[in-house]
């Protein structure tokens, strides 16, 4: 799905067949292609707060690192040991270190920290999955499967153009390195690349077999104004699997919400919507996709109740914020608060690719047209699915500056997408 429209992946299962867990694993966009989700504050401390607490922000500039009071304060919540998720890397981090040098152990951890991190929201993971596999990129020819690996982590991190230099090296020594053409394929679609898209598609059939190649052609169609057919497919690809894990089924779940909203047919999108969180709860893509669905048919106190436990995602936070500034709530300036301290950490750490989500909060919460338009043609050059559009729809507009969003409109017209919010406000924009 999209996360916003975020593109749903699922978690891998380490014990799920060969052909899933390759769908499994794909990277943060996996065919549909979801956004990379925030990691948390790290650059400076802040204490976790409850999404009903009623503190006041506090004045700015708010720079200061906070310092806890005692030796006792929450700052942040850890995973509970009794996680299953958590015990299984445990145990695979165990399996490494007494077989330190096997590829395959440390391939399997790698997957499941990229896999964690991705569905709670937490970036750390992602570099505690790029130490396992460190060894084997250090060598002079790392093996595929390595590749593949660091290239989901870098797609993760919105490094896509080191991602595809990582890829065409993994298909340079293996043509038909299945995962590596999904992979690719992903990365094209979030890219707006459709013909490249397709072609990576069909390599994906011949390579993977059919379900994963329906399920890559059904994304595509959701993007070039053949939502319906991209229903379709969905359906086969769905019916064609057999037994499979639930996070599979419900990323097919996500990616079907996705393409009813393509047809404004909202009743069937959030039974999609939730058939997907009923197999995957606790999915942060799945949650923070629905909570958007759930802000855009004005229903901001379903969002506080759906995410009132993931507050530790800055994705979900955000949607928290917005949902805040539906009911102006006198808790507004707190959450926008503690997001703006959120982005200024990810600055101080370098982090400087989630555009999408800055501009969003530029436009919606900090009501700054201007800014939020320079954030959200930047974010444009690098991703082009539809969320990153609308946005730079709605800052023009907002900004007043109807030509700045010109190629986003050429863009449209050659993609043919469906989108029913999209459609007026490009009509409005050739209009103006």
């Amino acid at each position: 799905m999209s996360p916003p429209n975020h593109a749903l992946r699922p978690a891998a299962h380490p014990r799920a067949p060969a052909r899933w867990a390759l769908a499994l694993r794909l990277g943060s966009y996996a065919l549909g292609v979801a956004l990379a989700n925030f990691a948390a504050c790290r650059g400076t401390a802040y204490a976790a707060v409850p999404a009903d607490a009623t503190t006041a922000a506090p004045p700015a500039p708010f720079r200061a690192p906070y310092l806890p009071s005692t030796d006792t304060e929450e700052l942040q919540e850890v995973p509970s040991t009794q996680d299953p998720a958590v015990s299984e890397m445990k145990a695979l981090r165990a399996t490494l270190d007494t077989a330190p040098h096997s590829l395959p152990a440390a391939i399997q951890l790698a997957g499941a920290y990229v896999d964690y991190g991705r569905q709670v929201g937490d970036a750390h993971y992602a570099g505690y999955a790029e130490a396992v596999i460190a060894p084997w990129m250090a060598q002079a020819r790392p093996p595929p499967s390595v590749l593949v690996t660091q290239a989901n982590i870098l797609q993760y991190r919105h490094q896509f153009r080191e991602a595809r230099v990582l890829l065409q090296k993994t298909l340079s020594m293996d043509r038909n390195n299945a995962q590596a053409w999904l992979t690719l394929a992903t990365l094209d679609m979030v890219q707006g690349d459709y013909s490249s898209a397709g072609k990576g598609c069909t390599e994906v059939i011949a390579s993977a077999g059919l379900e994963l190649g329906l399920a890559c052609s059904a994304n595509l169609r959701s993007y070039t104004g053949q939502a319906r057919q991209s229903l379709a497919l969905l359906h086969q690809a769905e019916a064609a699997g057999g037994p499979v894990p639930a996070s599979y089924r419900a990323w097919v779940q996500g990616l079907m919400a996705e393409s009813a909203e393509r047809l404004g047919d909202w009743p069937l999108a959030e039974s999609h919507y939730l058939s997907a969180l009923k197999l995957l709860p606790r999915d942060n893509f799945l949650l923070v996709a629905y909570a958007d669905f759930l802000l855009d048919r004005a229903r901001p106190k379903e969002v506080l109740t759906l995410l009132a436990d993931h507050a530790q995602s800055d994705t979900a936070f955000l949607r928290l914020a917005l949902a805040q500034s539906a009911l102006h709530s006198e808790q507004v300036g707190r959450y926008t608060w503690i997001m703006a301290a959120r982005f200024e950490a990810l600055t101080l750490r370098g982090s400087d690719f989630f555009g999408r989500e800055q501009a969003r909060f530029a436009l919606e919460l900090q009501h700054d047209p201007q800014s939020a338009l320079d954030l959200a043609r930047r974010n444009w050059q690098v991703q082009r699915e539809p969320w990153d559009t609308r946005l730079l729809l709605e800052a023009a507009i907002a900004a007043g500056q109807p030509q700045a969003a010109s190629e986003a409109l050429d863009f449209l017209q050659k993609a043919k997408l469906e989108d029913p919010i999209i459609e007026p406000l490009a009509r409005r924009l050739r209009a103006q």
